[in-house]
């Protein structure tokens, strides 16, 4: 194994929060890679279970050397922990994966095959796993090389995934900034956006390499989120992007972003709506909801209808026929995640 203190060519990022059951195949996953030029760092982010523990007795079990553990004092949320990572980090190139999913065995040397000199950015598709086990393949729905500028304009128009474990990304992309501090929504495909316009040239593959194991528990799913959860991470995004991306044909783009990000926060509180909940929890989803629609604007769905059809009339429909809309997104989340709000 290699040597922890040596600056190995791929990083791997591994936040962490009480992920005792399934962190163990997470790392599992990362040792087989066929690519063995990596190092691991695992953020446990103030976990109250188990993890920590777990971890430290694997890596003593097999005198793993190139694997570290960090254990956070208090839970400082997963922007936060990414970037503890990220301090920890001196490869050339920055994988972030999840406590909770699972690499195949060529993922790293396929990201790898498609690097350059030129090329920063590589983008895959995954495999979904289903609470029932069932699988499906899923990637971004623009394929290619492009441009850091237009890669980053997909990105806004929801045209290249939102997460941060799909990709590989060089590490100097991340000099002066990190994941915005107190976001807790929106923080990784904001990032995202950033970085893309910090590349010169991003590739997008559909070649899948992670499986990505669907839980009501994660944070995409788990808890009712405002707009107001959404702040700091738009705000990040609008001050880190280029100039030129405010304006002209960008403008659509933003517009697509902002539906989107509104969509979002419907979405989980849709997916938490329950008539046997507390009135305290019914108020939360309705108001969720409400505020929602009400940071939607109608010339957002207009100029989103221009970038991405379906995001434009998806953000049309909530707009106008909430109630319709809220159980066609129930009705499409059975069908494909395997589970109903």
């Amino acid at each position: 194994m290699n040597d922890h203190s040596k600056i190995n060519a791929v990083s791997v990022v591994m936040p962490a929060f009480n992920s005792a059951s399934t962190i163990i195949r997470a790392i599992e996953s990362v040792r087989s890679q066929t690519f063995t030029d990596w190092s691991l760092t695992i953020v446990d982010d103030g976990s109250t279970d188990d993890t920590s523990k777990i971890v430290r007795a694997y890596l003593k079990k097999h005198a793993l050397t190139n694997i570290r553990l960090e254990t956070l004092a208090a839970n400082v949320g997963v922007a936060q922990a990414r970037n503890v990572g990220i301090s920890l980090s001196a490869g050339t190139w920055l994988v972030f994966f999840d406590a909770d999913d699972e690499m195949y065995d060529t993922h790293l040397e396929n990201l790898l095959r498609e690097t350059s000199d030129d090329i920063d950015i590589v983008i895959c598709g995954r495999t979904v796993v289903l609470p029932d086990g069932k699988t499906y393949e899923e990637h971004s729905p623009a394929v290619g090389t492009f441009s850091g500028t237009e890669a980053a304009r997909l990105s806004l128009c929801d045209k290249i995934t939102p997460f941060p474990w799909d990709r590989m990304v060089r590490r100097e992309l991340f000099n002066g900034i990190g994941f915005p501090l107190g976001a807790v929504r929106c923080e990784d495909s904001m990032t995202n956006i950033v970085l893309c316009s910090r590349a010169r040239r991003v590739t997008s593959i559909p070649a899948s390499g992670i499986r990505y194991y669907v839980s009501g528990g994660s944070i995409t799913w788990g808890k009712v989120y405002t707009m107001d959860d959404t702040r700091i991470a738009w705000e990040y995004m609008l001050a880190n992007i280029p100039p030129a991306l405010h304006e002209g044909r960008f403008r659509n783009a933003i517009a697509c972003a902002r539906a989107t990000v509104a969509l979002v926060i419907a979405h989980t509180a849709m997916m938490r709506f329950d008539p046997k909940a507390t009135d305290e929890r019914k108020t939360a989803v309705t108001d969720a909801i409400a505020e929602s629609r009400a940071h939607l604007h109608f010339r957002d769905a207009a100029r989103s209808l221009v970038v991405n059809q379906r995001t434009g009339l998806a953000a049309l429909i909530f707009k106008v026929t909430p109630g319709i809309y809220a159980r066609l997104y129930r009705r499409y989340v059975a069908s494909s995640y395997g589970f109903a709000g």
